[in-house]
Order: C-alpha cells, then structure tokens, then sequence
C-alpha cells in the first residue's frame, strides 16, 4: 500500500526505499514532529489509493452521502467485499477526515469527498521540512524557492556570501508587500559579488520595492567567518543553496534548521553598500 501511495520506490532487487514524498512524511512525522504537516502529506498520499479514487470519481463535489451510501458505492467498484459494512468502514472514515480527504460528519453518519487543495504545499514544499533539489525536477526546484518566499514575514534576511543578482528576481516576484516590511541582505566582499553591474541592480530593485512598502538594503561582511547561505525571518530560518544551483538543476538541499545563526551580528558589523 505504502508503495501504492507514492511512499516507498522498489529498486532493482528486492529491497525498497522511501520516495521523495515518503522522506518529507519521514521528516514531517519524526524528525520536525509536525502532526499538522504529517496529516497532510499522508492525505495527499493516500488520495493515489483505489477507493479514495472512485470516492474522488463518484462523489467529486456532490454533496454528502449516508455513510451506508459510500460503503456500496466502494462494493460496487468491488473495492471492498460484500460483508464489508458501514460499522466496519467508520474507523477508516473518521480518519480519512482527520487527514483533510474526507468530511465525515460522526452526528449524520454522512461521507462527502474533499477535493485536493491545488495550493497546498505538495511533498517537498512543506515550508519548515527540507526539500531536495534534483536535476529531475528543474521547475520545482525554483518552485519550491518560491513558496519559501511566499511565506516570509516582516524583517527577511538573506545571507550569502556569494548572493547573485538573480535571487533578487524571486524577491521581487514573490515577497508579499502585505506581510514583509524589510529586507537585509548580506554578502561577501568577492569582486564578482560586490560589482557596479549589481549595484545597478539594487539599486532598481530598492526603488521598485519602496513603492511596494518594503525596505531594501544591502551589506556586504567581510569577515567570512560564515559559509552556509540563510534565509531568515520572523518565524523560519532556512539554509539555502546558491540560487544558481537551482537554475542549473544541481542536487542540493532547502533546510529548515531550528537555531538562529547570529545574522544580526552580522549584519550590525556590515558596511552598507554605496557602490
């Protein structure tokens, strides 16, 4: 069944492994210990199963049904016997509802379909688990940069030493001006990061984000006491990898970590970008 779901992946011989979905239900289950995101990501699994499928091709948005109803519906499609009842199938409905697949509504004893969200964040995408970025998937690896950013809030930090103009393409396309107010970001001192060429560059992105409310600046950190390339707001940090890794599809990693590196620090002992 895991298998059946997207879970786990069969190689060659005999053994299996978990599939990219299967890592981040792993990640979300036991490593971040997020009930939220787990219901989730095992939802959107099981909805790949036979019987979520003909409840998805039957019901679609009908409304509601007898619970009775749902269970014959599944026997006619011969997914389950005919000793299979509705007293039998109660368990499995409560918790397909808890998973966000099904409404079960336990006073009605009534089953309605729940269609998949197209805007919840997929297997990888989850904004605190870490998503792969692989050569077979080149627009979810720019995908899944974007959904990060569309979740920052209020002061967004991005620190790399080598921070490259085109990351400001994301910033622009995708902050939200309703929930970011600021933008810091900090760089190293290397002649190909700190150019007149992206100093143009900043500047027209400054300009173009005070018009939408937000703050942009721009200081470079010469110490190079830090390599790892962070995202930080509000409420996240993520260690990124060079955005062109993204562009050109290069295995590598988005990882949420739990402690805060001392990005004030560095931006305080910073020197602001004039040139």
């Amino acid at each position: 069944m895991l298998e059946l779901a997207g879970l786990f992946k069969a190689d060659d011989g005999n053994d299996a492994e978990l599939s990219e979905a299967g890592v981040d239900l792993y990640r979300a289950a036991f490593i971040v210990r997020d009930a939220e995101a787990t219901n989730r990501l095992l939802g959107q699994a099981l909805r790949a199963l036979l019987p979520i499928q003909v409840l998805a091709q039957e019901l679609g948005n009908y409304p509601a049904i007898p619970e009775e109803g749902a269970v014959s519906l599944l026997a006619l499609h011969r997914v389950v016997g005919p000793e299979f009842t509705a007293d039998l199938a109660r368990p499995t409905f409560r918790w397909m509802n808890d998973l966000g697949v099904i409404v079960y509504s336990r006073q009605k004893k009534t089953v309605r379909f729940l269609p998949d969200d197209p805007g919840a964040a997929k297997a990888g995408e989850v904004a605190n688990l870490s998503a792969m970025i692989s050569p077979r998937t080149p627009y979810s690896n720019v995908a899944r940069l974007r959904r990060l950013l569309r979740t920052m809030t209020s002061v967004v930090t991005w620190a790399d030493q080598h921070f490259g103009a085109r990351a400001f393409e994301e910033l622009v396309d995708e902050l939200d001006p309703i929930k970011v107010t600021e933008v810091r970001i900090i760089s190293g001192n290397a002649s190909s990061v700190v150019s007149p060429r992206s100093f143009k560059d900043y500047e027209r992105v400054r300009e173009e984000m005070k018009l939408k409310g937000i703050t942009v600046e721009w200081r470079v950190d010469g110490t190079r006491e830090w390599h790892d390339r962070w995202l930080v707001d509000a409420k996240s940090v993520h260690n990124l990898p060079p955005v062109n890794s993204l562009y050109a599809n290069q295995y590598s990693e988005i990882l949420a970590s739990n402690e805060n590196p001392p990005v004030d620090e560095w931006w305080a002992r910073a020197t602001a970008r004039t040139a």
